[in-house]
């Protein structure tokens, strides 16, 4: 319980920080076990090179993690393990659920996941929220293990991004 209360209060004094915050997990544990389910309006593969690229109405589900896009292609390594996936929409979306039940969501022109480098990048209109509480950007890259995040804007808004957080909802509940 000590190391829970110690972890929560130095989550709520990193998420404050408009470049780079924190959150108490990304994803629940278990979710990248659990079986990768895809259903689109057409699929093609191309086995020789280890692709799949889903088409139309795009909907993946893993565990509590759900993307919608219009165009999502995915590449494995020659082992057979997963090494990117590149999902495209107006907006493409995604949502998990954490491990304190809380639901992160992020909406974007591009999404792509890289395992490897443990990274999940947002582009154009970049947009990650939790509640009432956001951070917007052109791009926003996010490390699944370190939880850190940076967000950028390049030239549009004159360079800035802009980041609200609403006190109330970065308490947690206390655990029974």
């Amino acid at each position: 319980m000590q190391f829970t209360t110690l972890r929560r209060n130095s989550i709520k004094v990193a998420i404050l920080c408009l470049s780079l915050f924190s959150t108490s997990a990304f994803a629940l544990k278990d979710d990248t076990s659990q079986p990768l389910n895809i259903v689109s309006n057409e699929q093609l593969a191309d086995f020789n090179n280890n692709k799949a690229i889903f088409v139309g109405e795009v909907v993946a589900t893993q565990g509590s993690i759900e993307i919608h896009a219009q165009r999502a292609e995915i590449t494995r390594n020659k082992n057979g393990e997963l090494k990117e996936i590149i999902a495209y929409g107006k907006p493409t979306t995604y949502k998990q659920t954490q491990d304190n039940g809380k639901v992160i969501n992020s909406r974007s022109s591009i999404m792509r996941y890289i395992p490897a480098e443990n990274q999940i990048i947002l582009i154009g209109k970049a947009t990650i929220f939790q509640e009432n509480s956001h951070v917007n950007g052109e791009k926003i890259v996010y490390n699944t293990v370190t939880k850190q995040l940076k967000a950028t804007n390049g030239n549009a808004q004159n360079g800035r991004v802009q980041s609200t957080f609403v006190p109330n909802e970065l308490k947690n509940k206390k655990e029974d």
